[in-house]
């Protein structure tokens, strides 16, 4: 026992090193302020590039602010491309100035191969050179009107080689305890990851959406059909040497999960879809570690930590430590040490809530002036919002095991981007919805029929 303790101990050690550089890029983010770029009279034509399916309740919305925003619209385009659609998200988009492709392919239904259809129709009708860059969102997005100025600031800075993402905040952050997780998540993600690595002018991950690619790397079309097509290209960018920048300025909302079904869903797919990058990934960064270009060296070393799949590791450590302890304590005549397992494992929960509790709290402090929700929801929300991680381990096991399939999230957030402007907006101005919703309801039953009857559309 003593050496499967001191075995345990080392490699539990051992990464603990290897990762511990990540208490350095909290404290930077908390503690540092992010790069102000640089005003330009260069002006950088781009092209908005939006996969939707079945979105007409939001996507209006979203071109709305898109067509607001305060830089030249005659360097500005919007493209859609409407995925195996059956209401009228195509006709809304066309309506509102947006140039649409439609496409019909069910046995394909994901937002990689839509944004590589996208992406093939583009460089049919306008080729790709045509715009100097692309901007990503989602249909549920929302755009302050200063982000592609701000954007462009950063992308000129960079020479137009560098792909830039914008700050992702959450536009119902304020409904219940599973939307102000996700807030709180990607929040984070700014101050432990994002703002750090700008900071230290290393390369940062894109996640989901609000971000820029120089149109000279999509020459050759899009390639990224996993479940988390956003991780797959973040690593394979970085393997290949470019850097991602952070440009907090640039700042969109983004419509999170309401319900609890719906969040375990989703959360599936990107434990799956991670995994899956991972594997397909890692090799080539770590030969990047030695063969890129000095200053890249250590964005693919950072990346290959970033992805690790700390859940796999933590079930191996954890399922290994019992089994031979339980064949050594039973080959030597001893009793099974049920209550020590229990209690390794009641103080590991305990210790991850609390860990979780203190980083929630370091983020609603730092990130105050971004977060729309009151300072008594927030309070509330802060001591629940730990159970995303805590969930972690549980969807590694189940994603091992399943086929996780992606299917669409239900959007039905009617907020505009003036509501989000407007000082105590996300009290005063929130859309009838999430009026009606209880502060910590989370509404399973009805979303989950909403959803199905959408999925019976997509079906016919």
């Amino acid at each position: 026992m003593e050496t499967l303790d001191l075995v345990t101990s080392l490699i539990v050690t051992i990464l603990g090193v290897l990762i511990a550089y990540n208490v350095i890029y909290m404290i930077i983010g908390f503690f540092g302020k992010s790069k102000v770029f640089e005003e330009t009279e260069i002006k950088k034509k781009y092209a908005i590039i939006i996969s939707a399916r079945n979105e007409e309740r939001v996507i209006g919305n979203l071109i709305d602010s898109l067509n607001k925003q305060n830089y030249d619209k005659d360097l500005i385009k919007v493209f859609v491309v409407a995925d195996n659609c059956s209401d009228n998200t195509a006709k809304i988009c066309r309506e509102k100035g947006a140039t649409v492709y439609e496409r019909f392919c069910p046995e394909k239904a994901r937002k990689g191969w839509a944004l590589e259809f996208l992406f093939e129709n583009i460089k049919r009708d306008y080729k790709i050179e045509s715009f100097d860059g692309y901007i990503v969102f989602d249909a549920d997005n929302l755009v302050d009107a200063n982000f592609v100025h701000e954007l462009n600031k950063a992308f000129v800075a960079g020479g137009g080689e560098t792909i830039v993402t914008g700050y992702r905040n959450t536009k119902n952050f304020s409904t219940n305890i599973v939307s102000s997780s996700y807030g709180i998540h990607f929040c984070r993600s700014v101050m432990t990851m994002h703002r750090p690595r700008q900071i230290l002018r290393t390369s940062t991950h894109i996640a989901g959406t609000g971000y820029c690619i120089p149109s000279k790397y999509l020459k050759d079309g899009w390639h990224f059909h996993t479940l988390t097509e956003d991780t797959q290209f973040t690593l394979n960018s970085v393997a290949d040497g470019v850097k991602i920048d952070f440009c907090e300025a640039a700042e969109f909302y983004d419509e999170q999960p309401t319900n609890a079904f719906v969040a375990f869903r989703q959360r599936l797919r990107w434990t799956k879809g991670r995994l899956v990058c991972f594997f397909k990934c890692c090799g080539k960064l770590f030969k990047g570690i030695f063969k890129n270009k000095k200053n890249r060296k250590w964005a693919c070393y950072d990346m290959l930590v970033y992805v690790f799949p700390y859940a796999l590791f933590t079930l191996i450590i954890s399922a290994i430590y019992p089994i031979t302890s339980a064949i050594i304590s039973l080959s030597n005549g001893q009793a099974l040490p049920w209550l020590s397992w229990l209690k390794t494992i009641g103080i590991s929960v305990l210790t991850s809530y609390i860990t979780g509790l203190i980083q929630g709290i370091f983020v609603l402090i730092r990130e105050r002036k971004h977060i729309k929700c009151s300072k008594t929801k927030q309070i509330i929300y802060l001591f629940f919002w730990p159970w995303f991680d805590l969930i972690n381990v549980p969807l590694l096991i189940l994603s091992c095991f399943i086929n996780v399939k992606w299917k669409p999230i239900l959007h039905k957030d009617t907020t505009k981007i003036e509501d989000l402007s407007q000082e105590n907006s996300f009290e005063n101005n929130s859309s009838q919805e999430n009026q009606n919703e209880n502060i910590i309801d989370i509404n399973i039953d009805k979303e989950v029929k909403d959803e199905n009857i959408e999925n019976k559309k997509d079906e016919n």
